[in-house]
């Protein structure tokens, strides 16, 4: 009885400001780039210009956002140098994580790597690119949440929400590059499966070095568009 009269504790305003936030850029609801001003975003939500600004300056540390004083608040716009960065670290702490993940708590890792590419392949037969994206994004993810190593999930956590974005408004709209990617997905889950470590590790190297060639080619053909 008296459980059933406990009154939950809500989340602060704050912490529902950032999050929505984070998920709309990580959604794509935002371009890259884009001017976001504090007082549109607190009509969007719904609230006051105080949770907002926390909520930016929240976002600012993890890099989705950058405000420039006197100028305005806008949505972070990596170059190719920080796309280069960005996929250099993902080799570097996903693959280790992976191996860490598997010596930690290899059945549940693997239980969870399947449902999510089962979630993908859904989505790529829906032709659902957001559901797609979230699910490539979870599947990465996956490895942190069974590595038993908490510093390296924090590490990962400060580049992991504009690696998603990157994922989402660069890459995913590619069909044939979605296509691409769920096969390696699976590929890579295979190689879990019988610990061919060779063969996950190359997989891993086509897979990100793939990306970092996308996205590439994409920046660079949206600068000559802007210089013509």
């Amino acid at each position: 009885m008296e459980k059933a009269l406990r009154i939950e504790q809500q989340p602060p305003l704050t912490t529902l400001v950032t999050e929505r936030l984070k998920q709309a850029i990580i959604d794509g609801e935002f371009q890259l780039g884009e001017n976001v001003s504090e007082d549109r975003l607190a009509a969007l939500f719904g609230v006051s210009r105080s949770p907002v600004k926390e909520a930016l300056k929240a976002l600012e540390f993890a890099g989705l956002v950058e405000i420039r004083p006197k100028r305005g608040t806008f949505i972070f716009d990596p170059s190719i140098e920080d796309v280069a960065e960005l996929c250099s670290f993902r080799l570097m702490i996903e693959t280790q994580a992976c191996r860490m993940a598997m010596r930690n708590a290899r059945d549940p890792f693997l239980t969870e790597l399947s449902g999510v590419v089962d979630r993908m392949r859904d989505a790529l037969e829906a032709r659902n690119d957001l559901d797609y994206s979230r699910a490539d994004n979870d599947y990465h993810i996956s490895f942190f949440n069974h590595c038993g190593n908490k510093l390296v999930q924090d590490a990962y956590q400060l580049a992991e929400a504009r690696i998603a974005t990157i994922r989402t408004i660069l890459t995913a709209p590619n069909k044939v590059q979605r296509e691409l990617s769920f096969s390696e997905h699976c590929m890579m889950l295979d190689a879990l499966k019988v610990d061919d470590w060779h063969r996950f590790d190359a997989l891993m190297d086509e897979h990100i070095g793939r990306t970092m060639r996308g996205v590439t080619s994409i920046l660079s053909s949206n600068q000559n568009d802007s210089n013509q």
